[in-house]
Formats: C-alpha cells, sequence, structure tokens
C-alpha cells in the first residue's frame, strides 16, 4: 500500500493548482487514471464536482478512504460504457506516455462523446524536449512505451475528430533558481533548446457532441 508522503502530496498540490482553476464552473469533470487522487483532492477543496478512474486497486480504495469518488477498472472500458455528455470536463495527466500512437489516438476518440459540446480536455505528459526528462527520469518507469511531443498530440486529436486545439505550451511548477537558470541558459546556449519545461501540456475543447 502506498503510504501518503506530504511532501509529495504539497509538490502534487502546487503542481495541479493552475490545471484545477481550467475546470471553474464546471458540474461534471472526469479525471482518467486518476492515481494517488491529489487532482481529485484539489477538486473536492475548490468545490467542483470530479470523480476517477484508476485501474489500480489500492489505490481506488485509498482515494475512496478519503472520500473520493473513484471507480477501479479500466478507463478504455469506462468511456466505452459512459453516457454521451456525461461531464463538462476531462483531466488526463500523465497517462499517456504509457500508450502506443493507437491507443492514445482511441482515448482521444471515447473522450469525444463523454463531453458536452464546448468542454475542455487537459492533457500533461513529460517534455519531450527536456534532455533531464528523457535521458534519466522517464525511461526509468518500464510501463512508459514513448514520449509524445506537442505535435503529436495534436495529430492525434485531430485523427479523432471534434477537437479544437486551445493551447499547448511547456509546464514546469516552479521556477528554477538564478545560479540554475545560468546553468540552464548556458546549456540551451550550447546544446539547444533541451534544458526545457520538465512536462507539457495540451488544452483541447469538444466541438461536437
Amino acid at each position: 500500500m502506498h503510504i501518503p508522503d506530504p511532501r509529495e502530496q504539497e509538490i502534487a498540490h502546487r503542481y495541479f493548482k493552475p490545471f484545477v482553476d481550467r475546470f471553474k464552473g464546471c458540474t461534471a469533470v472526469l479525471d482518467v487514471a486518476s492515481g494517488q487522487g491529489h487532482f481529485l483532492d484539489l477538486m473536492k477543496e475548490a468545490g467542483i464536482p470530479a470523480r476517477g478512474v484508476e485501474l489500480d486497486v489500492e489505490l481506488s480504495e485509498s482515494c475512496r478512504d478519503r472520500g473520493l469518488d473513484v471507480e477501479q477498472g479500466d478507463f478504455f472500458e469506462f468511456l466505452h460504457r459512459a453516457k454521451p455528455g456525461s461531464f463538462d470536463g476531462v483531466h488526463a495527466s500523465h497517462i499517456i506516455e504509457h500508450f502506443a500512437p493507437t491507443q492514445v489516438e482511441e482515448l482521444f476518440r471515447l473522450v469525444g462523446p463523454t463531453l458536452k459540446g464546448g468542454s475542455l480536455f487537459a492533457i500533461i505528459t513529460p517534455n519531450p524536449a527536456n534532455l533531464r526528462r528523457m535521458v534519466g527520469d522517464f525511461w526509468r518507469d518500464p510501463t512508459h512505451v514513448r514520449p509524445y511531443p506537442a505535435s503529436a498530440i495534436r495529430k492525434l486529436l485531430g485523427r479523432a475528430g471534434g477537437w479544437e486545439i486551445l493551447e499547448d505550451a511547456e509546464y514546469t511548477d516552479r521556477k528554477p533558481s538564478l545560479s540554475r537558470s545560468l546553468v540552464y541558459g548556458l546549456r540551451n546556449l550550447f546544446l539547444g533548446r533541451y534544458w526545457v519545461g520538465d512536462d507539457l501540456y495540451v488544452i483541447a475543447r469538444r466541438i461536437s457532441g
């Protein structure tokens, strides 16, 4: 059983806070692969109704013990069963890198009908342009299949159909110190734009029901 670490929770809450703000005014948000429930914790604190779907049994039980609405199961099957227009927002953080492109496209295709027209879909994933991420952190997880640059996510959303891309950007939840910024600047100068945001996000809007 994973034992929650207070510092880990603090970091996770700081990380997810800007994305919680994207769903203000929503009444039914889905967190795909909700994991330890950090995003759902923040949604609950913000008074935004949200539920998660998570494959891991222990993580699901841990979330429910904290009063979070989490269904244990495969999210592909969950989305297949979901009624059209069930949600007015979907969040998927650090999950697409665990799947091949055909599966990611299927995820995007299945998410679409579950959303009401005009609803937002937030996708967060490690940034392939970050050298430290790609040569170290990323491949330490044996369940990672491949990284996805924003351009690939855009293409897969386009293939799935019914999406308008609103925004994509690199993302880091905290600014580096002055000395580290200088080091990163020198590395970027000589190596190219490799020392950049740890992650990236894409925000898409559902344009068809």
